[in-house]
């Protein structure tokens, strides 16, 4: 067994298709078949179904591809512990976000002038797939909006970055718009678009308008922050956003309405707890614990 049969099949299922995960390693499709097919001789077991339109994982092959991606994790981990010994001169972070913060590039930007030799990663997901990542360690650093149904603090170490506020969204012309402030119950009637169920921000929001005594009427969902507010200011519906996501986007197609009651929704930055994490990765979260954007 080699190295990059492991990487060749963690590949073949991310993609379900042969000939896209050749051209995603950069080797030929016969290639791939072929050590895929060397691999399962050696193991004995069939890892993957194959149809002329699909492949999928069979269960052996959903239980390797763990053992793979947990064997390539650990090898990742062991070059950046060497790094130590090179201090902060190279180095790899992969920094996981939720989409509304929107200061982040400025932050990693000024981060990265003090470490011009790193190498960083972002991924942008909802905080449910974000946490998923960290646990399997496909990132180092997860910065988002802690699920309401979950204790975090059995799984991470938790630093808050921000305290904020759900607002309501909507049209110009709207009826609410010229308020200040609104119950959020007054709402119970309109057309809501959600964040996308992978955010944690659906559960926030669906959890306040029941608080509120109403199930909201979810006519649309989108990761897209500024989806969210184009879908908003063509009149389809209105949104609950925190208000720091208002400010980033600095749009002026839509109206901000505060809530009566308050509805926090905080973001934190999570570090995986009983692991060992290499200094760019400390680094980093010093840097941006101190970061003046979050002042």
């Amino acid at each position: 067994m080699e190295l990059h049969q492991l990487q060749y099949v963690i590949e073949i299922a991310r993609h379900n298709h042969f000939t896209r995960a050749a051209e995603e390693i950069c080797v030929s499709q016969s290639t791939l078949s072929q050590q895929v097919t060397k691999l399962e001789e050696e193991l004995g077991v069939k890892l993957f179904d194959r149809t002329t339109r699909t492949v999928r994982p069979t269960p052996a092959g959903e239980e390797f591809i763990f053992y793979a991606k947990r064997i390539l994790s650990d090898i990742e981990r062991a070059k950046n512990r060497m790094q130590e010994y090179a201090g902060l001169a190279k180095g790899k972070i992969k920094i996981g976000a939720i989409n509304s913060m929107g200061n982040l590039a400025t932050i990693i930007a000024n981060f990265r002038k003090d470490y011009p030799g790193l190498n960083i990663m972002i991924v942008e997901e909802g905080s449910y797939k974000l946490l998923e990542m960290l646990q399997t360690f496909q990132i180092d650093i997860a910065i988002i909006t802690p699920p309401v149904e979950m204790n975090l603090h059995n799984l991470a170490e938790i630093y808050e970055l921000i305290d904020d506020d759900l607002v309501l969204v909507t049209p110009k012309n709207h009826p609410f718009a010229n308020r200040d402030k609104i119950d959020l119950a007054e709402a119970a009637h309109e057309k809501f678009i959600f964040p996308s169920r992978t955010h944690s921000a659906y559960n926030l929001a669906l959890q306040a308008c029941r608080e509120a005594n109403f199930n909201p009427d979810i006519v649309c969902e989108s990761s897209s922050l500024y989806s969210r507010f184009d879908l908003v200011s063509k009149e389809m519906g209105v949104s609950l956003v925190s208000s720091k996501g208002v400010k980033s986007s600095d749009n002026d197609t839509v109206s901000t309405v505060r809530l009566t009651k308050s509805i926090k929704k905080p973001t934190v930055l999570a570090l995986l707890k009983h692991t060992y994490h290499p200094p760019a990765v400390i680094a980093f979260r010093d840097y941006i614990l101190n970061s003046v954007s979050f002042k």
